[in-house]
């Protein structure tokens, strides 16, 4: 993992994996708690769907294949 660069929802710098990876539970857990309040489930799934994607090119960003 390279954490370079990575900042946490706040704007804070993240330096460590725990770090990264506790920023990535905090951004999942915001996103599905509004998700869930929404009682559009076309507008659940796209928060859900968004949320994934952003996710996805993030860890693909910082975890390099060796």
């Amino acid at each position: 993992m390279k954490i370079i660069n990575e900042k946490t929802f706040w704007g804070e710098d993240i330096n460590t994996p725990e770090g990264f990876i506790e920023d990535l539970c905090n951004r999942l857990n915001t996103v599905y708690t509004t998700a869930m309040e929404e009682e559009d489930k076309m507008r659940q799934l796209a928060y859900l769907i968004g949320a994934i994607t952003g996710i996805t090119g993030r860890l693909n960003r910082v975890c390099e294949k060796g």
